[in-house]
């Protein structure tokens, strides 16, 4: 079964009632694909400034001009998704070279399916993801502005920079991916009715404005995003901002409240199976903040599954992460430390150092509550040597190297390590911290 033109238009237009089952049946349907891809066209020409002036051309030429229109763009993406196949294989960085080797690359409707892909990679290969994206910004860049229409291009140049800030913000690269939101807001600020690429935009910046503390300002972005997906009829962005809006609230510190958002969204229709485990492993966080263990591990290991199944790598490895440090948190430190020592290896093969990091001082503590302190101390020199062939920053180091000689003396314990995780979690925001021991009080068990 298919949808008629009609309800795909709406559904491009931002106006559909239920965009939600659109966007599943689509994502799916080569040929309902296709169909919205051209009528997004008609609808971004006829948000062109240029339709409305007072001397327009004659409405049979300009009708003929956007149908023309479409189809070059069909005809565009079409072809970039066959180079893409070609391109997008074997390490990544052959891939530059080999774009600028092909014929017919450098087109507006490569830069989209190039930011298709990264939605496709980011899972499983963020570093892979984040190569995508910087193409779709050089492809962006070389576009002729007079071979489209107006506006078309800084459109497009726009949201490759948003998707870039994104994946650097998945990456914990925070100051780079605030540059690039400023820099995607900047070029929709020049095109008209930007009201829900900017929507977009914002879910992005309060992604990153939640991670370097920043929260206040994240929650009121969320809120605002929801508000304009509401408004088009966007009901599955709309839970996806409302939970993004839930998480900023959570960062907050207002667990009830992020909970009482979460839960009232566990039933919704418009999720997607990809913002439903993500519900789950939200809910399950919650629970766990609340000191509902057993609840949460139920959750979490729920939500992991799930994420494997999705082919989701880098998500199934975090919330095994949760459920590790649940258990730890539970007391059951030996349940905890297997379940640790795999999300470390994993976070490792995924190229996310702070990440991996984390997760080695979690197993680090646990393995100190078990009375296992020799293999902390092989933990503490792999993590400096890592970071420093990272070019990590020095206060991690020092506060490595610090835990280090503690358990090289005997005084390591397990809220020490706590302490040292707790420094190195607040790292990524880049706070002028300094590492300090904490009070003395603090350190016993």
């Amino acid at each position: 079964m298919h949808f008629d033109d009609d309800t795909l238009f709406r559904f491009a237009e931002g106006t559909s009632d239920n965009s939600g089952e659109i966007e599943t049946h689509v994502s799916a349907c080569g040929e309902c694909s296709h169909r919205v891809g051209g009528h997004r066209a008609v609808v971004d020409a006829l948000r062109n400034a240029d339709v409305w002036h007072d001397d327009p051309p004659a409405p049979r030429q300009f009708v003929l001009d956007v149908v023309t229109f479409a189809s070059r763009a069909k005809a565009e993406e079409e072809n970039a998704r066959v180079l893409c196949d070609e391109i997008l294989t074997g390490p990544s960085s052959w891939w530059p070279q080999r774009l600028r080797k092909a014929q017919d690359a450098y087109t507006a409707g490569m830069v989209k399916e190039l930011l298709e892909r990264m939605r496709q990679t980011l899972e499983s290969s963020p570093a892979a993801a984040l190569q995508v994206t910087a193409l779709a910004i050089d492809v962006a860049h070389a576009l002729d502005v007079t071979t489209y229409p107006c506006d078309y291009v800084v459109k497009l140049r726009a949201q490759a920079f948003r998707d870039h800030a994104f994946v650097l913000s998945f990456m914990g690269r925070y100051p780079e991916a605030l540059d690039f939101a400023d820099r995607a807001k900047r070029l929709f600020d020049q095109v008209p009715l930007p009201e829900y690429d900017l929507a977009r935009l914002a879910l992005v910046r309060a992604s990153i404005l939640r991670c370097i503390d920043r929260v206040p300002e994240a929650v009121g972005l969320a809120r605002e995003a929801s508000e304009t997906f509401r408004k088009y009829g966007d009901m599955s962005r709309w839970s996806t901002a409302r939970m993004w809006e839930g998480a900023c609230v959570l960062e907050s510190g207002r667990v009830q409240d992020a909970l009482e958002i979460f839960k009232s969204l566990e039933g919704e229709a418009a999720l997607d199976d990809i913002s439903r485990v993500r519900l789950i492993n939200s809910i399950a966080v919650c629970y766990r903040q609340l000191s509902q263990f057993d609840t949460a591990a139920l959750y979490l290991k729920r939500a992991a599954e799930e994420f494997a199944l999705l082919g989701m790598e880098t998500e199934a490895t975090r919330s095994r992460n949760s459920l590790g440090q649940t258990l730890l948190a539970a007391g059951h430190a030996r349940e905890a430390i297997p379940v640790l020592r795999q999300t470390w290896r994993e976070f490792e093969q995924l190229d996310l150092v702070a990440d991996a990091a984390l997760a080695a001082l979690q197993l680090a503590e646990a393995m100190l509550h078990t009375g296992n302190a020799t293999e902390v101390a092989a933990i503490c020199r792999d993590l400096i040597a890592r970071f420093t062939a990272a070019g990590m920053t020095s206060r991690a180091i020092t506060a490595l190297s610090f835990l280090r000689e503690a358990v090289a003396i005997g005084q390591a314990t397990p809220s020490l390590v706590r302490h040292v995780y707790d420094f190195m979690r607040e790292l990524p925001a880049e706070r002028p911290r300094l590492f300090a021991l904490a009070p003395a009080d603090s350190l016993g068990d």
